[in-house]
């Protein structure tokens, strides 16, 4: 009966929209092409990267189902092309890869979902609808800025009370060191500014370690930001309260921003002789936060910097990996503790340097990942 209601309400959202489906074997275009000229007012084919991105170009589809391994260009080349175009591109991966590299590189460049092959109907329609409903989400604040559409609600419990009403799941976002942790939850009670909800078990972990989580579906615009009152682990439900309804900022995958090891060294070079050593805080593709005492900094804002970062070290303290580092000092920050906060931009637009961190903040991820599941596997 629920899936009946979710194909209902997938054709209604839609019957409005065209996709372009990106796939090289002829016997899978069939099949899906079957599905989605149902539900689509119009469907784009091409057979590789390369073709998809001119039709891209040429039809400017609302959303993207794409495959991964294909001729002449990937989907991921394909995807970062596109986005070049529309940063806002919806866009969904079918792919029988499924390991954790192919799906963070992933949603890195800006994937919005994923469906593992084999393909099922269930599978498609879930993701399609949860993707749609993101896109109507997007046309909405688009309107509502221009003045469009009426205001819509910035009342919390308006908001709590629709997603209760409809039974809608919703998401739970907490991080851990830089890394998300996002997993659904379905609302079970609400009375007064409290609410509870039942989720997993280590989302459950993760509000207890902040303190709060951040609520969002994509069937309303805004999130929003409760504070822990108590968890019910053996109901497997939590209660919150309502402190704080935003709109929040696009948020870019590959803008992760993680908190490295401890054992990471940094160095600023000041000339030829010396350097001094910052510590990192945290580090993502196109930025680091360093932080350094207070007597030993002599610089401006936008001034550039050069640094030494050093990846990873031998078991006798001596470099494996590093990197030489250009950058500008975006934002300073004094500290009470006689110590500066930097924010530093990367300068340089190099391949090797962006597939290099790429690479070490994909293994910190999973890292701080195992690290949060140890951390609290007895809790």
């Amino acid at each position: 009966m629920e899936n009946m209601e979710h194909i209902v309400k997938l054709k209604e959202i839609a019957k409005n929209h065209t996709i372009l489906f990106v796939e090289d074997s002829k016997a899978l275009q069939k099949q899906i092409m079957k599905f989605l000229s149902k539900l689509f007012k119009e469907v784009y084919v091409a057979s590789d990267g390369q073709e998809g991105l001119i039709m891209y170009e040429d039809k400017k589809p609302d959303l993207i189902l794409t495959d991964l391994t294909m001729p002449k260009m990937t989907g991921h080349e394909m995807i970062r092309e596109i986005k070049k175009i529309n940063p806002d591109a919806e866009i969904i991966i079918l792919s029988a890869h499924s390991d954790s590299e192919t799906l963070m590189k992933s949603f890195h460049i800006g994937v919005s979902d994923f469906i593992a092959k084999p393909v099922n109907a269930p599978k498609m329609i879930t993701v399609f609808l949860k993707v749609l409903s993101n896109l109507k989400r997007k046309e909405y604040q688009f309107l509502e800025l221009a003045g469009g559409v009426g205001e819509l609600s910035k009342d919390s419990s308006e908001i709590l009370k629709f997603l209760y009403e409809n039974g809608t799941k919703l998401d739970i976002v907490n991080h851990y060191k830089g890394v998300p942790i996002i997993n659904s939850g379905k609302i079970v009670k609400i009375e007064d500014d409290n609410i509870t909800l039942r989720t997993t078990n280590i989302q459950l972990l993760a509000i207890k370690e902040e303190g709060f989580a951040i609520l969002d579906s994509s069937l309303v615009s805004e999130d929003i930001k409760c504070s822990l009152v108590e968890i019910k682990n053996d109901d497997y439900e939590v209660v919150l309260k309502k402190e704080e309804v935003f709109y929040p900022d696009s948020k870019q995958r590959d803008e992760i921003i993680v908190q490295p090891h401890e054992s990471m060294k940094a160095y600023i070079l000041k000339d030829a002789k010396t350097r001094i050593e910052v510590k990192v805080l945290g580090i993502s593709r196109k930025e680091l936060f360093l932080n350094m005492e207070e007597d030993k900094f002599i610089y401006d804002k936008h001034d550039v910097l050069k640094l030494v970062l050093i990846l990873s070290i031998d078991e006798n303290q001596k470099p494996i990996e590093y990197l030489n580092l250009n950058l500008t000092l975006f934002k300073i920050d004094h500290q009470d503790n006689n110590s500066v906060d930097m924010r530093v931009l990367i300068k340089e637009e190099n391949v090797k340097t962006e597939s290099t961190l790429q690479k070490f903040i994909f293994k910190r991820e999973a890292e701080l990942i195992e690290e949060f599941k140890e951390k609290f596997q007895h809790s």
